[in-house]
């Protein structure tokens, strides 16, 4: 019973009892105004009488809502707040007068009780009474609203981003795959044990691709696999002037990060330098305080026109302050680039 009166009036205990208090404190309060300071100041007799009296209010202001209010956000102008409290005032005086004459009928006091002061005064006293708590409910219930409507908000916004970060992820760059096929065609003509395991990594990589593209984070051993993978492709395709080193501790390391971000990474450092047998660029990859460093010696590439405009490494930045509340680490001094990726362990995952 008490659960259907609080999802109807969609309060709970701890805000009835704040009520409650309220009342209480209230009573005492005009009774030390007018003087009433004695042992009866803090009887309950009339603090339950406002309790239950500002129940009532709340009721009638919880039907006008129902009957009123029909916007989807759930949020209210002031006129209709207006509305909703003089429709209250009106049905609460009505009904508190009434009530008051059937028992003043009842005990024949009818002309004592109805007199022009007291009716002026008690009428006065129901209508700070339905202001005030008529007041506080509809405060919380636009408070509720609000908060409703600003959950929506973030609950969108999480959605749409994570709707972005998928079809960033989804995409292994199709010139990659593209480039990856005339690669392997050209190695069957010329070396078919080659191309055997040319073939068996291409399988490999795209087998996890599909794996970490349903992910939002994936263990930093599994992105250090899948960067292996991607890197040897890489070197077969452009030679070996690029060399790759890898920390050993990364391979069973189980911290998180978002997938695809190693992969990312080695992506610009083939976009943007160039690697010789005369000049071999190494990339290393390391870890560093909880943080894993990808760093390469700075080559540019006479291909200017391949240069990018950064919107990959960008993009990679976004997804991490969504995914892991943290921001990459980008730095370029003495002729090395490097990016600094925070990693994540479950429990501090957001």
């Amino acid at each position: 019973m008490l659960q259907r009166f609080y999802a109807y009036l969609q309060v709970d205990r701890p805000f009835l009892l704040g009520i409650f208090c309220f009342s209480y404190f209230l009573v005492i309060s005009n009774r030390v105004r007018a003087g009433m300071v004695s042992w009866y100041t803090f009887t309950p007799e009339a603090p339950i009488v406002t309790f239950f009296s500002a129940l009532l209010i709340f009721l009638l202001v919880r039907y006008c809502l129902n009957r009123f209010q029909h916007n989807d956000d759930g949020q209210l102008s002031w006129l209709k707040m207006l509305q909703i409290i003089f429709v209250s005032l009106l049905v609460y005086l009505a009904a508190n007068n009434s009530i008051s004459v059937l028992i003043s009928l009842m005990f024949n006091t009818v002309e004592r009780n109805f007199s022009p002061n007291l009716l002026l005064s008690k009428n006065l006293g129901d209508i700070v009474d339905v202001v005030l708590f008529a007041g506080i409910y509809l405060a919380r219930y636009h408070w509720q609203a609000a908060s409703r409507y600003q959950q929506q908000v973030a609950d969108y916004n999480q959605q749409l981003a994570q709707l972005t970060i998928q079809q960033l992820k989804a995409q292994l760059n199709p010139h990659f795959i593209f480039n990856a096929l005339n690669t392997l065609d050209e190695l069957i003509s010329v070396d078919q044990k080659q191309a055997s395991r040319y073939l068996h990594d291409f399988a490999a990589l795209y087998r996890l691709s599909m794996h970490n593209a349903t992910q939002q984070l994936v263990p930093l051993s599994q992105e250090v696999e899948f960067a292996e993978y991607y890197f040897k492709l890489m070197q077969t395709r452009v030679g070996p002037g690029y060399q790759l080193a890898i920390d050993p501790d990364l391979r069973t390391n189980q911290s998180l990060l978002p997938p695809f971000s190693l992969q990312l990474l080695l992506e610009n450092v083939f976009l943007h330098n160039q690697g010789s047998l005369a000049a071999p660029l190494l990339v290393n990859i390391s870890l560093q305080q909880q943080r894993v460093v990808v760093s390469n010696p700075l080559q540019p590439s006479a291909k200017k026109s391949q240069s990018g405009n950064g919107i990959g490494l960008t993009n990679l930045a976004k997804q991490f302050l969504f995914l892991t509340g943290r921001n990459l680490d980008i730095s370029q001094a003495n002729q090395r680039f490097s990016v600094s990726l925070p990693l994540l362990e479950e429990q501090q995952r957001v």
